[in-house]
């Protein structure tokens, strides 16, 4: 066999897997015209690209990506997507909008060049500077207590990324006025809140029938990483002293083993202290976790929407008992007014003194708004409007 032939068949063999390859390692960090669309402008979205590999709804952001694109491909642009942590250059003069967050807004803003690209700036939480500061000092709230700094289990933010809050053209936050306020002292233009959105497993108005006798006498708390940033330190401490009260804990807690080396005893010691550990939306345990409980109780000093909370309010019906930080407010919440057992024993004792047609009619008025104002459907409207009005043009293409 010549020379040439054996290279013929080399690169017949070996080719496709090396493209493959290349496409591969391009993919981690950035996906490329995701629509495989034709069209004359480009946008650019920086934010997850888990939700343009594999289908999940284990979080809401899954949908808020899929969304964004969405919305670009609607509005007439081809989209590619890039992970918001990456540190590979993206060459950005070939966009007319650049959205989402992360170090590629100060690679653009650092261009040194003269056009038009339009930038706009997506706010999952508040502003990074208030965030910071409201979790550290949950962290020094329990050191004071427990004599331990347990910095692993706040929300803190390394990367404040300034660029993207003060230069961008538009800000789309989720959440309420609460969070787009925390943006307001940094930036001088229009700032567009969006309603967290959440998925809708379960039929509240029949768990609302079918809830346990019991039920006015026991919490939830149903949250991920960051459990100081949460206030579950505080609701340990409350419910540890109140045993005639449940509480039950969804989340994997697990992972922080900091915090559950310093709370151990209030964790398993006390029979009022449920754990569930990481629970499927979609299964029978969830359902009946929301029957046996009237109120959701979520102290975070710092959330975007929070869509935990209203996972458990558009599903079963419970009755949100959260500080104004969590960017929730339905009309008929019961507000913790500050993030210490104080705060949180007054508003459970509020809680305590409804009478049951109260809280009935709390919880329908409670899902109903949920069910209306934090839909997907409703979500990817606001979304949609907001976007439309930064770039200037409400025409779908």
């Amino acid at each position: 066999m010549n020379f040439a032939i054996k290279v013929k068949n080399y690169i017949k063999e070996y080719f496709p897997n090396i493209i493959y390859l290349i496409k591969f390692i391009n993919n981690r960090y950035m996906i490329t015209n995701f629509y495989n669309t034709n069209f004359k402008k480009n946008a650019l979205l920086a934010y997850i690209t888990k939700p343009f590999k594999k289908e999940y709804i284990s979080h809401t952001n899954f949908f808020e990506a899929r969304s964004w694109a969405k919305v670009l491909h609607e509005l007439g642009y081809n989209v590619d997507i890039v992970n918001y942590e990456t540190t590979k250059k993206v060459n950005l003069l070939k966009y007319n909008l650049i959205c989402g967050f992360g170090d590629i807004f100060q690679d653009y803003y650092e261009l040194s060049i003269k056009n038009n690209i339009k930038t706009i700036y997506y706010g999952t939480g508040m502003h990074v500077c208030y965030n910071n500061h409201a979790t550290l000092k949950r962290v020094q709230d329990v050191y004071n207590k427990k004599g331990v700094w347990i910095s692993k289990s706040s929300r803190f933010i390394e990367k404040t990324w300034t660029h993207q809050m003060v230069l961008v053209d538009g800000m789309i936050v989720l959440g309420n006025n609460t969070c787009a306020n925390t943006y307001k002292p940094y930036y001088n233009r229009k700032i567009y809140s969006v309603p967290a959105p959440f998925y809708k497993t379960q039929n509240a108005a029949d768990i609302i029938k079918s809830r346990d006798k019991n039920a006015n006498k026991s919490f939830l708390w149903f949250g991920s990483a960051g459990l100081i940033h949460k206030g579950l330190d505080i609701l340990l401490e409350y419910f540890s002293k109140n045993q005639n009260l449940t509480l039950h804990i969804c989340g994997n807690i697990e992972s922080e083993m900091d915090f559950m080396c310093t709370y151990k005893q209030e964790l398993y010691d006390f029979s009022n202290i449920i754990l569930h550990g990481f629970v499927d939306i979609n299964n029978n345990e969830f359902t009946d976790i929301l029957k046996k409980c009237s109120f959701i109780v979520f102290p975070s000093c710092s959330e975007g929407g929070c869509p935990s909370v209203l996972t458990c309010i558009g599903n079963g019906g419970l009755i949100p008992i959260v500080t104004k930080e969590t960017a929730i407010d339905t009309g008929y919440e019961i507000w913790i007014d500050s993030l210490d057992y104080a705060g949180i024993d007054h508003a459970i004792k509020y809680a305590l003194s409804l009478k049951q047609n109260d809280i009935l009619n709390m919880q329908i008025k409670n899902y109903n708004y949920v069910l209306k104002n934090n839909s997907l459907e409703n979500y990817y409207a606001k979304l949609k409007d907001s976007i439309s009005e930064i770039i200037g043009t409400t025409n779908e293409v």
